[in-house]
């Protein structure tokens, strides 16, 4: 089935389960972790080239996966904001 014609319901189906079992064979730090500059600039470049990609998609009218790729860099960037790693940058 092309992207054109793809179900929106059945691909989020898949990627709940995906995610549900990937999440179940995770287990949280119950210390504090190391955050590195270079770990935080690896996030930070996977959000940008997720946005970038969101864009590429939905230009090229695959919104299915343009919500897919701009939902990953938002989870990302709320993750940054979450552990305190990153806030929004005050109003000029």
């Amino acid at each position: 089935m092309s992207e054109r014609n793809e179900d929106p319901a059945a691909r989020a189906r898949r990627y709940i389960e995906n995610l549900a079992s990937t999440f179940k064979k995770t287990t949280a730090r119950s210390e504090d972790a190391h955050v590195t500059a270079a770990n935080v600039s690896r996030v930070t470049d996977a959000i940008e080239r997720y946005l970038q990609d969101a864009r590429h998609y939905l230009d090229k009218g695959q919104g299915t996966t343009s919500l897919a790729a701009v939902a990953y860099a938002e989870g990302l960037l709320d993750a940054l904001t979450f552990l305190e790693i990153a806030r929004e940058k005050p109003s000029q």
